[in-house]
């Protein structure tokens, strides 16, 4: 009878818990995706700085790729994606992309310039960004917002 007790006890438990996260939305992808988010644009921040060289991040709807100068002088004021040509270094390609489909940024600029001197720009050579937010939702629901303070580099 004890036993009979604890296996219907154990049963309910799971019908619970475990059932409904198994079967419903995971809505944890979202918050886990806008950590990689973040911690891919604080990445390309402090890299920028170390290596004093310029470093792109290109955010797609599911992913973001890392991109560094080569090149010790300034690129064109035009350059666009072309001023960063190489690897980052240690970041394997798709490493911060989300295979996901309910996952996706919104607001989010095409591409962001890390600078040597620790500014964030929407060019290679432009102002920096003032204070912009990037939305991580999970279908309609915005799980995280990240902030980026384009004059000193923060990303939060």
């Amino acid at each position: 009878m004890v036993e009979l007790i604890t296996v219907m006890i154990l049963i309910g438990v799971l019908a619970a818990i475990g059932i409904p996260r198994l079967m419903g939305d995971n809505t944890i992808a979202g918050v886990v995706f806008g950590d990689q988010v973040a911690s891919a644009l604080r990445h390309a921040q402090t890299s920028a700085v170390a290596h004093r060289r310029l470093v792109c991040a290109a955010l797609g709807e599911r992913s973001v790729s890392l991109t560094i100068r080569t090149a010790t002088s300034a690129p064109a004021a035009n350059a666009g994606a072309g001023a960063c040509t190489s690897a980052l270094q240690g970041i394997e390609a798709g490493a911060y992309d989300s295979s996901n489909t309910k996952v996706a940024l919104a607001n989010a600029p095409s591409l962001l310039f890390f600078r040597p001197d620790g500014t964030i720009g929407a060019t290679a050579n432009g102002a920096p960004l003032g204070r912009t937010g990037i939305e991580v939702r999970f279908g309609a629901t915005v799980q995280r917002t990240i902030r980026l303070e384009g004059s000193t580099g923060y990303v939060q």
